[in-house]
């Protein structure tokens, strides 16, 4: 019986080591490959919002921020967020809006008549009250999803178009981009090592590996859409969702290659178990 144990813990031990030697090996190409398959997801992204009149850099200067920064549009685009919306205010009031627009500062006297204004047009409250957080420099993340959802396609997509550049706002996002996708990468090349680890030498195949990625991408999507974005980061929610899917779909797919690639290298198949 004692013979039997020590060579369990031998071989447990050994097992141990060895899982300890690929995880070590994997590492590097597993930050590597995610980090190139969030690129392949930006580039999608940027294309496809560029192309829709979104702006080509929304999803860096505006989404991935978000999860940081409060966005919030600056008091110049004011007039344009009311077009937006189909208000049209009278040509008087228009004028004085605009002057204080471009002064950089709208009085509170001038808010309230504003306010007022915008209730005797059957503005609902809510909306104007919205608008007054805009002005006051007081508005969140949620308040201007919420408005930019009560806006058509086209107005919103103006909108974003917009929004300024700025440069410290898209270098977090890049980084939280990047940051995330090296997370991904890790993630999956464990889920994927697992599965070589423990699943039938079979299956141990180049497409099969790809095509777990995408189920895993597939999976993010739907863990971000529905779980994690609702709450954290609404103004992601606009981004064109086919395309988010699919750009999650070809992270998947560049990562499990990714992961193909590392795999059929000798200095990491060599750890594996021959036999299932």
């Amino acid at each position: 019986m004692s013979t039997q144990v020590s060579q369990q813990r031998t071989i447990g031990q050994s097992q141990s080591g060895r899982a300890s030697a690929v995880a070590k090996k994997l590492a590097g190409p597993a930050i590597g490959a995610g980090m190139l398959g969030g690129m392949f997801l930006a580039l999608i992204m940027m294309i496809v919002m560029g192309a829709a009149g979104m702006g080509f850099a929304s999803a860096i200067n505006l989404g991935m921020p978000a999860f940081v920064y409060t966005i919030t549009p600056p008091l110049q685009m004011l007039p344009s967020l009311m077009a937006g919306m189909g208000i049209n205010l009278p040509s008087s009031a228009m004028a004085q809006l605009n002057m204080a627009v471009h002064s950089g500062h709208i009085s509170t006297a001038m808010a309230h008549q504003l306010g007022n204004m915008l209730l005797s047009m059957h503005i609902p409250m809510a909306k104007v009250q919205m608008m007054g957080s805009i002005m006051t420099g007081h508005a969140t993340n949620s308040t201007v999803a919420t408005l930019l959802s009560q806006m058509t396609p086209s107005a919103r997509a103006a909108v974003m178009s917009a929004m300024p550049l700025n440069a410290g706002h898209m270098a977090v996002g890049l980084i939280l981009h990047f940051m995330f996708s090296a997370f991904l990468g890790l993630a999956f090349f464990a889920v994927l090592g697992a599965f070589a680890w423990f699943g039938p030498a079979a299956w141990r195949t180049r497409s099969t590996f790809m095509v777990f990625g995408m189920i895993g991408g597939a999976v993010v999507y739907a863990v971000m859409r529905f779980g994690l974005l609702p709450s954290t980061n609404p103004l992601m929610g606009f981004v064109p969702q086919i395309a988010f899917l699919i750009a999650h779909l070809v992270f998947g797919l560049v990562v499990g290659a990714g992961f193909a690639m590392a795999y059929e290298r000798r200095a990491i198949a060599k750890f594996l178990p021959l036999v299932n």
